[in-house]
């Protein structure tokens, strides 16, 4: 009998540990992306997680759903001409994904709306901080995962 109380407390904490890390990511966090053809983008994305996500599957599941705000800030002179008239434009890119272990955020781009074709669909592999506050990783960045992103959460 002790056993089975022992394995449904732990079985509880478990989910409660899962939900207090999706929970945590919801809100605003601001940041900066980067890849070695010298593009600089900052980035306001949202994420939404936990019980007052509408669109994610089961509460306790880690399921993360958001939106990125991409504004090209600099074209370097690796990343072609197409790009020289466009810094300062922006594009909103869809994400959903999960947390993956403890601390680890997946996030896949899924649509977009980008009217200027400045950044297109991306892939996110990010480390978040023990205090929750700094989000940051790599990027597929068309195939390489050569890019960078990291993020600050904004506090209300």
């Amino acid at each position: 009998m002790k056993k089975r109380v022992f394995l449904v407390c732990l079985v509880l904490l478990c989910g409660l540990n899962c939900f207090a890390q999706s929970g945590s990511l919801t809100g605003t966090w601001r940041g900066i992306w980067t890849n070695p053809a010298g593009l600089v983008f900052s980035a306001e994305m949202t994420l939404d997680a936990g019980p007052g996500c509408k669109t994610c599957a089961v509460i306790t599941d880690g399921s993360v759903r958001g939106r990125i705000v991409w504004t090209l800030r600099k074209a370097g002179s690796n990343s072609g001409p197409e790009f020289a008239g466009k810094v300062g434009t922006s594009e909103t890119e869809l994400v959903k994904g999960e947390m993956k272990g403890d601390g680890l955020l997946v996030l896949n781009g899924y649509d977009r709306d980008d009217l200027n074709s400045i950044k297109g669909i991306d892939q996110y592999r990010l480390a978040i901080s023990d205090n929750g506050k700094v989000i940051g990783g790599i990027t597929l960045n068309h195939g390489p995962w050569t890019g960078q992103f990291i993020a600050m959460k904004v506090e209300p």
